[in-house]
Protein backbone atom coordinates (compact mmCIF):
# COMPACT_ATOMS: atom_id res chain seq x y z
CA UNK A 1 0.00 0.00 0.00
CA UNK A 2 2.81 2.44 0.85
CA UNK A 3 4.49 1.70 -2.49
CA UNK A 4 1.31 2.69 -4.37
CA UNK A 5 1.11 5.99 -2.47
CA UNK A 6 4.77 6.70 -3.19
CA UNK A 7 4.27 6.00 -6.90
CA UNK A 8 1.19 8.24 -6.98
CA UNK A 9 3.11 11.09 -5.33
CA UNK A 10 5.96 10.73 -7.84
CA UNK A 11 3.54 10.80 -10.79
CA UNK A 12 1.73 13.87 -9.39
CA UNK A 13 5.01 15.72 -8.78
CA UNK A 14 6.27 14.90 -12.27
CA UNK A 15 3.00 16.09 -13.82
CA UNK A 16 3.07 19.33 -11.83
CA UNK A 17 6.69 20.04 -12.75
CA UNK A 18 6.23 19.45 -16.48
CA UNK A 19 3.06 21.56 -16.54
CA UNK A 20 4.78 24.38 -14.65
CA UNK A 21 7.73 24.44 -17.08
CA UNK A 22 5.56 24.99 -20.17
CA UNK A 23 5.53 28.61 -21.46
CA UNK A 24 1.99 29.96 -21.64
CA UNK A 25 2.35 32.77 -24.15
CA UNK A 26 3.24 32.69 -27.81
CA UNK A 27 6.63 34.01 -28.89
CA UNK A 28 5.39 35.42 -32.21
CA UNK A 29 6.63 38.93 -33.03
CA UNK A 30 3.99 41.14 -34.69
CA UNK A 31 4.79 43.87 -37.20
CA UNK A 32 5.21 47.46 -36.03
CA UNK A 33 2.53 49.94 -37.17
CA UNK A 34 3.70 52.85 -39.34
CA UNK A 35 2.39 55.50 -36.92
CA UNK A 36 3.28 53.77 -33.62
CA UNK A 37 6.23 52.02 -32.07
CA UNK A 38 6.05 48.41 -30.89
CA UNK A 39 7.58 47.42 -27.56
CA UNK A 40 8.24 43.72 -27.01
CA UNK A 41 8.77 42.67 -23.37
CA UNK A 42 10.13 39.20 -22.70
CA UNK A 43 11.77 36.99 -20.10
CA UNK A 44 14.11 34.15 -20.83
CA UNK A 45 13.11 30.72 -19.59
CA UNK A 46 15.58 29.94 -16.82
CA UNK A 47 15.43 27.67 -13.81
CA UNK A 48 16.45 30.48 -11.45
CA UNK A 49 13.50 32.79 -10.98
CA UNK A 50 11.09 30.29 -12.57
CA UNK A 51 8.41 30.78 -9.90
CA UNK A 52 8.70 34.58 -9.95
CA UNK A 53 6.53 36.88 -12.05
CA UNK A 54 6.91 40.61 -12.62
CA UNK A 55 4.23 43.13 -13.51
CA UNK A 56 5.17 45.50 -16.32
CA UNK A 57 3.64 48.96 -15.96
CA UNK A 58 3.45 52.29 -17.78
CA UNK A 59 2.02 55.70 -16.88
CA UNK A 60 -1.15 54.74 -18.81
CA UNK A 61 -1.61 51.59 -16.69
CA UNK A 62 -0.60 47.97 -16.38
CA UNK A 63 0.77 46.27 -19.50
CA UNK A 64 0.80 42.72 -18.15
CA UNK A 65 2.64 40.14 -16.10
CA UNK A 66 5.82 38.41 -17.25
CA UNK A 67 6.55 34.90 -16.08
CA UNK A 68 9.63 32.92 -17.01
CA UNK A 69 9.65 32.33 -20.78
CA UNK A 70 6.78 34.73 -21.51
CA UNK A 71 6.38 37.50 -24.09
CA UNK A 72 4.19 40.63 -23.98
CA UNK A 73 3.84 43.44 -26.47
CA UNK A 74 2.06 46.76 -26.85
CA UNK A 75 2.01 49.65 -29.35
CA UNK A 76 2.95 53.14 -28.13
CA UNK A 77 2.95 56.69 -29.45
CA UNK A 78 6.37 57.92 -30.60
CA UNK A 79 8.48 59.73 -28.01
CA UNK A 80 9.95 58.92 -24.60
CA UNK A 81 8.02 56.18 -22.77
CA UNK A 82 8.96 54.91 -19.32
CA UNK A 83 8.27 51.33 -18.27
CA UNK A 84 8.60 50.08 -14.72
CA UNK A 85 8.10 47.21 -12.34
CA UNK A 86 8.10 47.39 -8.57
CA UNK A 87 8.79 44.61 -6.12
CA UNK A 88 10.62 46.23 -3.20
CA UNK A 89 12.28 49.01 -5.15
CA UNK A 90 11.21 50.38 -8.51
CA UNK A 91 13.10 49.31 -11.64
CA UNK A 92 12.46 51.41 -14.73
CA UNK A 93 13.73 52.15 -18.20
CA UNK A 94 12.83 54.99 -20.58
CA UNK A 95 12.81 54.21 -24.30
CA UNK A 96 12.60 56.79 -27.08
CA UNK A 97 9.89 55.02 -29.08
CA UNK A 98 10.09 55.51 -32.84
CA UNK A 99 7.12 55.11 -35.18
CA UNK A 100 7.33 51.99 -37.33
CA UNK A 101 10.10 50.47 -35.21
CA UNK A 102 10.14 47.51 -32.82
CA UNK A 103 12.01 47.91 -29.53
CA UNK A 104 12.89 44.90 -27.37
CA UNK A 105 13.02 44.99 -23.56
CA UNK A 106 14.18 41.89 -21.76
CA UNK A 107 13.18 41.70 -18.10
CA UNK A 108 15.85 39.85 -16.15
CA UNK A 109 15.50 38.49 -12.65
CA UNK A 110 18.15 39.92 -10.33
CA UNK A 111 18.35 37.93 -7.11
CA UNK A 112 18.51 39.95 -3.89
CA UNK A 113 18.81 38.86 -0.29
CA UNK A 114 15.13 38.03 0.25
CA UNK A 115 13.42 38.42 -3.13
CA UNK A 116 14.18 38.71 -6.83
CA UNK A 117 14.02 42.11 -8.45
CA UNK A 118 13.34 42.95 -12.08
CA UNK A 119 15.95 44.55 -14.31
CA UNK A 120 15.00 46.03 -17.70
CA UNK A 121 17.54 45.56 -20.49
CA UNK A 122 17.21 47.18 -23.94
CA UNK A 123 18.29 44.45 -26.37
CA UNK A 124 19.34 44.71 -30.03
CA UNK A 125 16.89 43.54 -32.67
CA UNK A 126 18.96 40.54 -33.81
CA UNK A 127 19.79 39.33 -30.29
CA UNK A 128 16.19 39.70 -29.07
CA UNK A 129 14.75 37.86 -32.09
CA UNK A 130 17.21 35.02 -31.50
CA UNK A 131 16.33 34.80 -27.79
CA UNK A 132 12.56 35.00 -28.42
CA UNK A 133 12.78 32.29 -31.10
CA UNK A 134 14.12 29.90 -28.44
CA UNK A 135 10.99 30.52 -26.32
CA UNK A 136 8.70 28.87 -28.90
Amino acid sequence: MNMNKANLIIVLLFTAMTTWATPTLSAEIPEAKPDKGLIMFYRLSKLSGKAISFSVDHADGAIGTLTSGAVLYKYFEPGPQTFYSQVISRASLTVNVEAGKTHFLRVDSKMGLAVARPKFVLVSNSKARSEIAKLK
